[in-house]
Parts: structure tokens; sequence; C-alpha cells
């Protein structure tokens, strides 16, 4: 009665000759492989991949920490942008609505553009998003490519020191000297030029979180798989 009422019955509803059929044996211990989307566990890959993991310790949150300042600037960068992007229609609409002049919007849009840019640099490195090419790097040995990428990482941290201590250099001297930009606006320069120690100085901080993982193996070089090829 159970059968007829159920349109999925449960097991212990079935006859007991139901268990002894070919059908119901096959369904319940077949030979047949299994499905061609399960793969097999290749265990020599998950020793490797234990084997290559970088030891847990403090240098992680002077890592973590780095990181979290670059996601900062991202969104600085982005908000930024943003402003921007709302002050260029902002200034259309004065200029071919209202028919009324401009004052700051122009050099305003220059400033956080440029601001923007310098900024989200640190941002772009964490993501890899700068220019690379990775052809060269993948056919090299484990230790030229590991070379090769602490090489690149130790010109990145000491160009972006350069830049960002004759930025910094740049501001002091703008703030001393009191310099203004040649437009009725009149901004202090020094305002905008903060970006360039501050872009500068936070790519530094990438480079050298980027440097730690490398050399700590909590990172591969260019971050190419050790079996890429």
């Amino acid at each position: 009665m159970s059968n007829a009422m159920s349109p999925h019955p449960l097991p212990i509803d079935l006859p007991d000759d139901f268990t002894q059929t070919p059908s119901a044996s096959h369904s319940v211990k077949s030979d047949m492989p299994p499905p061609p989307d399960v793969e097999p566990i290749d265990h020599q890959n998950t020793m490797a991949a234990n084997r290559s993991q970088a030891p847990k310790g403090p240098l992680d949150g002077v890592i973590s920490a780095i990181h979290f300042l670059s996601r900062i600037c991202g969104i600085a960068s982005a908000s930024m942008f943003a402003i921007a992007m709302l002050i260029i229609c902002q200034l259309v609409f004065m200029r071919y609505v209202l028919n009324e002049s401009t004052v700051w919007q122009t050099e305003a849009v220059i400033f956080l553009m440029i601001g923007a840019t310098l900024v989200g640099l640190p941002y772009v490195q964490l993501l890899r998003g700068h220019v690379n090419v990775d052809l060269f790097p993948m056919y090299l040995k484990r230790g030229a490519r590991m070379t090769l990428a602490i090489l690149t990482l130790s010109c990145g941290m000491a160009i972006s020191a350069l830049f960002g201590f004759y930025g910094l250099e740049l501001v002091i001297e703008a703030y001393e000297g009191g310099w203004l930009s040649e437009t009725i606006w009149a901004v202090a320069l020094w305002k905008p030029y903060t970006a360039l120690p501050i872009g500068f100085g936070l790519l530094f901080l990438q480079f050298f979180a980027d440097f730690l993982s490398l050399i700590t193996r909590r990172s591969t070089p260019f971050d190419i798989r050790e079996d890429a090829f």
C-alpha cells in the first residue's frame, strides 16, 4: 500500500526478493570505472605541495600588514578616479549647459588622475598587474629563475626608493618655498606632490614584501609553478 501511495518508495518498503535481482546487485556493487570527471589523487603532488609550504611565523604579520596598506591604496586610487570622473561631469554641465566658466575643475582633474596613478602603484604590484613578460622566466631552470626574480625585485626596490626619496625632497622644497600653481585656483603644489613619496614609498614596501615572500619560499619566482615546464 505504501508503494502505491508514494512516488519515491523507501528501500524498507520494497519486497525482500528485490535485493536479490541482478539489476539491484549491479547498482549496489558495480565493476564500472568511476565517471570521467573524477580524477585520482596524485599523492606525489600532494606531498610536494606540503613540502613547499612555507613555515608560519611573525614574518607573516609584516607581509599581511604591507598587503593591507596596498589594498588601502587601491581603494584610495579608485576613489580618486571616481571623484575625477564626477568633476568632469560637473565641468561639462557648467560649461556647455549653463554656459559658465570653470576655475578649478580642470586642474583638480589633472592632479587627481596623476595622484590616483601614483597611489595605485602598490596595489597594482600586489595584483601583479604591471607589464610583465613570463616567457623567458618560464624556460629558465629553477635556480636561474630564482636569481632573475631576486634581481628584478631588487631593481624595483632601488628604483622605487630613488623616486620616493626625490619625491619627498620635492614636497619639502615646494612647502618651504611656498610654490603655487600658475592658475586662478593657485593650489599649494606640495599637496599634489605628496602622491610621489606616498606612491613610490608604498611601492617599495610592496616590493619588499614580495622579496621576503620569495626568499622564504612563501611564493614562487614570478608566480610560476615549479613544474610549469
